[in-house]
């Protein structure tokens, strides 16, 4: 097996691109990362196309501040992309379990998972009955959202403010519908998404603040920025649950989402 290294993020869709789009929702990251990075909005840190016998079996990719993906590599190039990334800096990798599992095991000792996920297919859409309404976000709410983006990320990775907002920030670069779920005219609950690439928009962050919990509004405006993803033309609507959180897992799979495959994080300090 052989591993190319592409400095032209054009030259690697030119190569890669027929292969991640055979498989939209499995590959789903990199094709998202690699249209912002092709829009301009992110920049590729690695580009890696895998071949054997003249054929692109896999793909790797990381952009700048992000994780080494590897949902799109074989467990059995884990040793050759190990081999071309040696005197780069890489803390993180993220994709399913098997490939994750391969690459650390050839990268370097220690590191611990972060976080153990499940990504999960929407079937058939099961709208629950909730009190209030959806709409989409405006610009007035533009600060909202980002106080509940940086809230989110701040509890899910025990995260000061600070760094929270960091990673916040940066994943707000990425294009993305936004849709609210309001009570009496207040909002009480906030799910984005990104817009479609390669048929399949991926759902997430999904958040609602403390005092609102508990009452079906997480799951009402899942549902509906899943509506708004079809709208926007995608074939597939994805997201990624925590495992360590059954109850997220449970909402998820009560309106109609599915597992697809096991997933993981792992880093090193």
């Amino acid at each position: 097996m052989e591993a190319l290294s592409h400095d032209d993020v054009k030259d690697f869709v030119a190569v890669a691109g027929d292969f991640l789009e055979a498989d939209p929702v499995n590959h789903s990251v990199h094709l998202t990362a690699v249209d912002a990075a092709l829009r301009g909005e992110r920049q590729p840190a690695t580009l890696i196309s895998l071949h054997d016998n003249g054929a692109v079996v896999g793909v790797v990719t990381r952009m700048e501040g992000r994780p080494l993906h590897v949902a799109a590599m074989p467990p059995a190039a884990a040793p050759v992309v190990a081999e071309v990334l040696r005197e780069r800096e890489i803390n993180e990798v993220t994709g399913t379990r098997d490939r994750v599992d391969a690459f650390r095991k050839v990268w370097r000792d220690g590191g611990r998972e972060v976080y153990a996920l499940r990504l999960y297919r929407l079937e058939d859409l099961v709208v629950p009955q909730v009190p209030g309404e959806a709409r989409l976000a405006t610009a007035a709410e533009n600060d909202l959202i980002t106080e509940w983006w940086i809230a989110f990320v701040a509890e899910l990775d025990g995260l000061s403010r600070e760094d929270a907002e960091k990673r916040a920030m940066d994943s707000r670069r990425m294009s993305a519908g936004h849709v609210l779920w309001l009570v009496d005219g207040v909002p009480v609950s906030w799910a984005g998404s990104t817009t479609p690439v390669g048929g399949v928009s991926r759902i997430g962050p999904v958040y609602t603040p403390p005092e609102h919990r508990r009452h079906g509004y997480a799951a009402a405006v899942t549902a509906a920025i899943s509506r708004w993803a079809y709208g926007a033309g995608a074939e597939h609507v994805v997201l990624t649950a925590d495992l360590a959180n059954p109850t997220s897992n449970s909402v998820y799979q009560g309106i109609g989402f599915r597992p697809v495959s096991d997933w993981s994080e792992y880093r090193w300090s």
